[in-house]
């Protein structure tokens, strides 16, 4: 008999959750044509991706705020440190008001106002806030405190959203913020020394002189500074790009996968489908399985009478319901000839019982054309189901192969399937069969013994006294 692989007629096309026909696109806000549903998906998984990042970065704001206020609490003398302390956790508390925002249309305008406050509130300390509540102390000695690395922490903080966008925009108002808070002491002195007034080969008094002098500002340091927080910021929003566009090509790389996989579920059997893809090839095997094969009876006499498109659709329909009865029961639909199908229990995936399972879904198959009609016309099943050595794998030349279940076993399955038409019987299972699935045979009836083409013993074979569709002598609906 040959074995080899049909057009499944079952197609199982990838389901994607409807997505609107406008999608968020690369950012958060923009809106472009969702052509490409996959692609689409990713767009919707990465804002999202950014309202959770920014929901981390809100709340992790907030604790760095508590923190850096408990230190200045527990650190500075009081009362210079309450001040500071009320400021920070004011901050904390004013930071929290963007979640409410969250999910509404001025959650964009939200996230860049917080992060420009931020570098806001950071400036305003270096330009406005006194070192101490002593005496006048000049502004610029400022930059010699810590006060500046808090741009760090902001920009460090936005990285958490995942938006390049946000990313290189809190850089630049860390940038525009240094920058304004040194014109502003600058303008409050009466000249600028840096260390360009410094003498060749300075002593310690003359170092000293220029560096802790009032008018000290050090504008190339100032720069630097700059610099380095423009620098800083930039080689994240890359990262945060670059981690992104990672993100898209595994996407893209699991929705092809995907595809393929479906693409070769309409050809074999889904599972086999999906180690193909996985392994790339499908060793084969021998197993101890059970084999069914289901044929509808007087098939060439029904499509004289049907037009092409009605014959097509009364298989596809069949096949369809079939497949999934079968693999309801742990079974693969391995091939379709003709009219028939060849199902295949416990290879080329492992299930147990699987002759059990087998002559369940015999069964299953009988009910299934017994209570249902196909393009309105009511099918008769005749079925054989046996169980032994089954060798399954993939034959073909180097460019084109096929998925196959053969040996005895299958041809056995196919000559029972044929001796029903001899015995009356709507489906026969073979004595291994029986003796493996007795708990689920209690029903089953003797038909004696019948001489298999190509083997020497004549083989004991099984029907099914109950149940619809399984004797011929039940009434059928007209």
């Amino acid at each position: 008999m040959d074995n080899g692989i049909g057009v499944r007629s079952r197609d199982r096309p990838h389901t994607l959750d409807k997505l609107p026909e406008w999608l968020p696109g690369r950012r958060v806000g923009e809106l472009k044509p969702a052509t490409d549903p996959g692609a689409a998906a990713v767009e919707v998984a990465l804002a999202d991706a950014e309202r959770k990042g920014f929901r981390l970065a809100v709340i992790g704001r907030a604790c760095a705020l508590v923190a850096i206020a408990a230190f200045y609490f527990a650190v500075f003398p009081w009362p210079n440190n309450l001040a500071m302390t009320a400021v920070f956790l004011a901050a904390a508390g004013v930071g929290l008001v963007p979640l409410a925002l969250v999910g509404g249309r001025f959650e964009r305008a939200g996230r860049f106002a917080l992060f420009a406050f931020d570098m806001a509130g950071i400036s305003a300390m270096l330009a406005f806030a006194p070192l101490s509540s002593g005496d006048d102390i000049p502004q610029n000695f400022m930059f010699f405190s810590s006060r500046h690395l808090y741009y760090y922490v902001v920009v460090a903080l936005s990285v958490l959203t995942l938006s390049p966008a946000l990313v290189l925009w809190s850089g630049l108002c860390a940038v525009a913020g240094l920058a304004g808070a040194t014109a502003w002491i600058a303008a409050g002195m009466d000249q600028l020394v840096s260390f360009g007034d410094m003498p060749r080969g300075p002593t310690r008094e003359q170092f000293m002189a220029v560096v802790l002098s009032p008018n000290f500002l050090a504008i190339p340091v100032r720069v630097s500074e700059g610099l380095v927080i423009a620098l800083s910021t930039t080689i994240a929003a890359l990262a945060v790009h670059r981690a992104r566009e990672v993100v898209r090509a595994h996407a893209a790389g699991e929705e092809k996968r995907s595809r393929v996989q479906q693409l070769l579920g309409r050809y074999v059997p889904v599972q086999v489908a999906q180690q193909l893809v996985d392994a790339g090839r499908l060793a084969p095997q021998l197993r101890h399985a059970t084999i069914l094969f289901a044929d509808i009876e007087g098939f060439t006499r029904l499509s004289e009478r049907l037009t092409a498109p009605e014959v097509i659709g009364l298989l596809n329909g069949f096949f369809d319901a079939a497949a999934t009865v079968v693999e309801a029961r742990g079974g693969i639909v391995v091939n379709h000839v003709g009219d028939a199908l060849i199902a295949a229990f416990n290879a080329p995936l492992p299930v147990e019982d699987h002759a059990s399972r087998a002559v369940d879904a015999a069964r299953a198959l009988q009910a299934l054309v017994f209570a249902r009609d196909f393009q309105g016309c009511r099918l008769r099943l005749r079925v054989g189901v046996a169980t032994g050595p089954v060798a399954a794998g993939t034959v073909g030349g180097a460019t084109r192969q096929t998925y196959t279940v053969y040996g005895d076993t299958v041809n056995l399955a196919q000559r029972l399937e044929q001796f029903n038409k001899e015995l009356g019987t709507d489906s026969l299972i073979c004595g291994a069969t029986f003796e493996a699935a007795r708990p689920v045979c209690a029903d089953a009836v003797a038909m004696g013994s019948v001489q298999v083409r190509g083997r020497e013993a004549a083989l004991e074979v099984f029907t099914f006294a109950r149940g619809p569709g399984t004797a011929r002598s039940a009434a059928r609906p007209a």
